[in-house]
């Protein structure tokens, strides 16, 4: 692109501004080969040996020592310059070419005099620049450099070569060298890089510009460089609250008449932390990009080269940048420290997300946002979509999701819209409610196990109470919008506003279908928890891990299946030692977040009298899934083959009498069905029973001689 996107002074685009930007550099060169003239023309009156002779390169002869013997007076180059009658051409031709330069950069904003008042440099700065870029465009002019360095091999710019060519005196070259300090913008942005002169001084390194300056200087665009890219996110505009746009316009005059220059915005997940952040940059002429923490480097010396080089692309493409620290782990902590780092020493506009505040030794201010409730998302989404209110009601109240998660979910489900043209153009609503279930579950997908919901209520075989009350916990779920925001229950609840569930019941009896079809029937992702991992024999681990947890699963208000409750619950309401005294703490602490949580937490367990009474008093439903009687095993039979199989001659009444759980019975009848398929027929009573016996062995049980003996004659 011959477009170059700058804060100050934009060039026009199009062919005029490339031809000007050449013609402007050009003029350049010419003022730098009029430099190595006049410093050819001193060293000569000074020399008295050819410099490129073979026989001046590796030997040191005597005029070359006479001559660095010799006293010099400091200013007597400066006077040549001015007086020298042999220098007068020069001298004209050098303020030509001035009022030139002078003339076209208040036109066309080349790009030179762009990046030289964007990084604020002296023009000494600006003529290193030059001095390393004019070999690629002026072929030839290296043998000059080589001829003035006194070294045929150093064909290339250098510290002392540009040294050598200010022609102002003695003061002004010590004044600058400081343009070559690590922490000068010319090294300090990342403009030049310095190569390694093997056994020579500092000062006859090589120079070269890096590869993204080239570009620039001669006009071929102004994209990121490929090294800081990959780390850096672009971040669209998100629709902000009436309440969010005025935080944004007092920050914004905070930044500008306050000159604050880093933001720490602090907050749950999803309360628009990187929407204000966003507003906050566009009201600041910034473009935001999300800094990503994983790509800072861990070791200090390249990390300060990093750090330099993110500066100067905030600078050419005028950034701002966004930190979420919330994704780092605190266990690694190089990775904290590399990040603090960056937040402390970082030059540039910045705003970081977190949790809790951030310290750095770094004046920061710091902003708190509250969670947004289900009215300011119903707002926030009717700006990203043109979904029926109905539909944008319901994401509302389920998701706990930002307007910058808004944005990519309305993209996302658009998307999918035109790939199913027979659902219209639009987003549908369950294009959108599926979206937002994907995005919502990404922070679970480490501390849970995602459990795919096919089941449904015809599956499910229990007692007529039992399942009433899982109806009532679907109820619950599906209306807590209504009863408690519409209704104003909210309003005399502080807490105790989550859903807990304690489904208790022998293994196989089905408590993860239980589960399974509540969160198929209200259409949400279902997260089994394994208590049994969760729970530290360290003192706080526990807490942390259930904390990790509960806060991941915020945002989609998915259901939170703990299995193996026993592993944390236990009658422990006496207090004998440390031990039990933290296992209350521990227990406490589940049950005020299950209290607390939005969704719907199921506790499971095999072993229900283990479990203190004074706990169980404090979930709001208690399921039991007893082990099935004769009846429901006949109607689990009845319900277990799906109806593609082939079935011949099932007596249900006989295998009704087999006492197994209903888990049990899917394991017969799928072995079963595979023996059958083995031999070409439909299932029958031998593969059921043979499938039956190996189900016995495996729960170390021996099948009855009645229930092997039953008539093959029955009802299919």
């Amino acid at each position: 692109m011959s477009t170059l996107d700058v804060r100050d002074g934009a060039p026009a685009p199009g062919v005029d501004w490339a031809s000007s930007n050449r013609r402007y550099f050009d003029l350049h060169v010419a003022r730098l080969r009029l430099r190595l003239e006049r410093r050819i023309a001193w060293l000569r009156r000074q020399w008295k040996h050819d410099p490129l002779q073979p026989d001046a390169v590796d030997a040191i002869i005597d005029s070359r020592v006479d001559s660095h013997l010799a006293h010099q007076d400091a200013d007597a180059e400066a006077r040549f310059y001015r007086e020298d009658p042999s220098l007068e051409a020069v001298r004209e031709h050098l303020a030509s070419i001035d009022d030139d330069l002078a003339a076209q950069a208040a036109g066309d904003a080349p790009a030179l005099v762009v990046l030289q008042r964007l990084f604020r440099l002296n023009d000494f700065e600006r003529d290193v620049l030059v001095l390393c870029l004019a070999p690629e465009i002026d072929a030839g002019i290296d043998l000059l450099y080589a001829y003035v360095h006194d070294d045929a091999t150093r064909r290339h710019a250098t510290p002392a070569l540009a040294l050598a060519l200010v022609g102002e005196g003695a003061d002004a070259r010590a004044r600058a060298r400081g343009a070559f300090a690590p922490h000068a913008s010319l090294r300090g942005f990342r403009l030049i890089q310095l190569g390694s002169a093997g056994s020579g001084t500092f000062f006859s390194q090589p120079i070269r510009l890096d590869e993204r300056i080239v570009q620039y200087l001669t006009g071929v665009g102004n994209e990121p460089d490929v090294m800081f890219a990959r780390a850096l996110k672009p971040l669209s505009e998100s629709p902000l609250t009436r309440a969010q746009q005025d935080l944004v316009m007092r920050l914004s005059g905070l930044a500008l008449d306050d000159d604050v220059t880093a933001f720490n915005l602090i907050g749950p997940p999803g309360c628009a932390r990187h929407a204000i952040a966003i507003g906050l940059c566009r009201r600041l002429g910034l473009a935001l990009v999300e800094i990503d923490v994983n790509a800072v480097p861990s070791i200090d010396h390249e990390r300060r080269d990093w750090i330099s080089g993110i500066e100067r692309e905030a600078i050419l493409l005028n950034l701002g940048f966004y930190l979420q620290t919330d994704v780092l782990d605190a266990q690694d902590r190089a990775r904290v420290s590399a990040v603090r780092d960056l937040i402390e020493s970082l030059r540039a506009f910045l705003v970081v997300g977190s949790r809790e505040r951030v310290r750095a030794d770094r004046t920061i201010t710091t902003v708190t946002l509250d969670k947004l409730d289900a009215v300011a998302r119903r707002a926030l989404w009717g700006g990203v979509t043109d979904a029926r209110h109905a539909v944008l009601d319901a994401l509302a109240q389920q998701f706990e999701i930002g307007p910058h998660a808004m944005v990519e979910i309305a993209a996302t489900a658009r998307d999918r819209a035109r790939l199913e043209p027979q659902n219209g153009a639009d987003e549908s609503g369950a294009e959108l409610w599926r979206a937002c279930r994907e995005r919502a579950a990404q922070p679970l997908q480490d501390l849970g196990r995602r459990i795919t919901t096919a089941a449904e209520w015809d599956d499910l075989v229990l007692p007529p109470d039992s399942a009433a009350q899982l109806r009532e916990i679907a109820s619950q779920v599906a209306y807590r919008a209504r009863v408690y925001d519409d209704w104003g229950f909210a309003d005399r609840l502080s807490r105790g506003r989550g859903i807990s569930a304690l489904f208790s019941g022998p293994s196989g009896t089905g408590k993860t279908m239980a589960a399974e079809v509540l969160a198929r029937h209200l259409d949400l992702d279902l997260f089994r928890i394994d208590l049994s991992g969760v729970v530290s024999k360290y003192i706080g681990e526990t807490e942390k891990n259930l904390r990790r947890v509960f806060d991941a699963a915020e945002q989609s208000g998915a259901i939170l299946f703990f299995d193996e409750a026993d592993a944390l619950f236990g009658k422990r309401s006496e207090v004998k030692d440390s031990h039990d005294r933290y296992a209350n703490i521990e227990i406490n602490y589940l049950l005020q977040r299950m209290e607390d949580y939005r969704g719907l937490a199921i506790l499971a367990t095999n072993m229900k009298s283990h479990l203190d009474a004074a706990f169980l008093r404090r979930l709001r439903f208690i399921v039991d899934i007893p082990f099935p009687d004769a009846d429901i095993r006949r109607r689990i039979w009845q319900r277990v083959f799906p109806p593609g199989v082939p079935t011949e001659s099932l007596d249900l009444v006989a295998l009704s009498r087999l006492e197994v759980a209903g888990g049990s019975i899917k394991n017969i009848a799928l072995n079963a069905a595979f023996a059958a398929a083995a031999t070409g027929v439909p299932v029958r009573m031998e593969h059921v029973l043979h499938a039956a016996r190996r189900e016995y062995q495996k729960l170390e049980k021996m099948l009855p001689a009645a229930d092997m003996g039953v008539s093959t004659r029955g009802r299919s």
